[in-house]
């Protein structure tokens, strides 16, 4: 008659016992505090929850894991910042960090144009965003950070992409500059690679030539044709004779170059130096990208001059005394 009293009693207890624990770990833990949470990407929902409970916001990881689960909201947790205080409820942080209800963070919206030079665009981050340009500079210096993101070790001329962009304040300088460069690195589909081959420039090369087009064409309809101008001078083993390149050997735009100008020493200097300089010359967008990736099927031109009316277009030329006769007709106004 003992065994069948204590035996219920026992298992009473037990189910009282659990009943009282899972209503003491599913309760908010207290204390009217107040947490910004942030959740890295990358961060796996085990981790999430760990530092859940490091930071006081959960009772348990071992019983806020086991809800996400119950929930299936254990793969569905979204990066970001969220504020979150002690009042909640560990279900009501899971739904909430599974639904992307981060906090509101203020942005600042800035535009790249295209065309830029390395320093150019330093500057407007440092203007817009409140950078230190020694800090950009320090980064964009960084043979680490070059080989992390898979460019040159001559410096980022050419990969911070031309685009409007909306950044968060809390990000960091380093953070904003692997953005710029991702959102140009998006631009290249698989089938680049094939045309890279194709025209016989690696990728990087296409940039560089790239950045001539962008500074040397003023309309994109003639980016394909100016293209393939100077494909066709590298094929034939012709000096590209660009003024964009010597105009960034200068260091500085003159509004018309002079014969002395033509002289600096510099392997920028495609007037001097044969082929490709050694790196771009500003950031290309992507209609100069695909003009060298997709040039002009017009075979044999090798010249071109502004007609300087205005309109932004060339005279194109397959010898040099055709060319001559253009710019005669450029000079003459006709």
């Amino acid at each position: 008659m003992k065994k069948t009293v204590t035996i219920p009693l026992l298992v009473i207890s037990v189910v009282l016992l659990l009943y009282f624990a899972v209503k003491w770990l599913s309760s908010p833990p207290g204390g009217n505090r107040t947490v910004e949470f942030s959740v890295q990407k990358g961060w796996g929902g085990r981790q999430i929850i760990e530092t859940l409970e490091d930071s006081g916001l959960v009772r348990s990881a071992i019983y806020t894991l086991l809800r996400a689960r119950q929930l299936d909201v254990l793969d569905r947790f979204q990066a970001g910042i969220y504020d979150l205080d002690t009042s909640m409820t560990p279900d009501s942080i899971l739904i909430l960090m599974a639904e992307g209800r981060v906090k509101s963070v203020p942005t600042r919206w800035v535009t790249l144009p295209e065309g830029l030079t390395l320093d150019q665009t330093v500057a407007i981050l440092t203007l817009n965003l409140g950078f230190e340009k020694s800090v950009l500079d320090s980064i964009l210096s960084d043979l680490v950070f070059h080989r992390n993101m898979n460019m040159p070790v001559s410096g980022g001329e050419g990969y911070l992409f031309p685009e409007t962009y909306e950044f968060a304040d809390t990000l960091s300088p380093e953070q904003v500059l692997l953005i710029i460069i991702n959102t140009g690195r998006s631009q290249w589909q698989e089938s680049c690679l094939d045309l890279c081959e194709s025209i016989g420039l690696t990728s990087d090369e296409v940039i560089i030539l790239a950045s001539i087009v962008e500074r040397e064409a003023m309309v994109d309809s003639e980016r394909p044709r100016i293209a393939k101008v100077f494909l066709n001078r590298l094929d034939d083993g012709i000096k590209l004779e660009s003024c964009a390149t010597v105009q960034y050997a200068l260091g500085e735009v003159h509004e018309q170059l002079l014969f002395e100008d033509l002289r600096i020493d510099s392997p920028y200097n495609t007037y001097i130096y044969a082929g490709l300089p050694p790196g771009p010359v500003c950031s290309p967008g992507i209609s100069s990208i695909y003009a060298v990736l997709r040039p002009d099927s017009t075979e044999g031109e090798l010249y071109f001059v502004s007609r300087e009316d205005g309109s932004g277009l060339h005279l194109f030329a397959r010898t040099l005394s055709e060319h001559n006769a253009n710019i005669r007709r450029v000079r003459s106004g006709l």
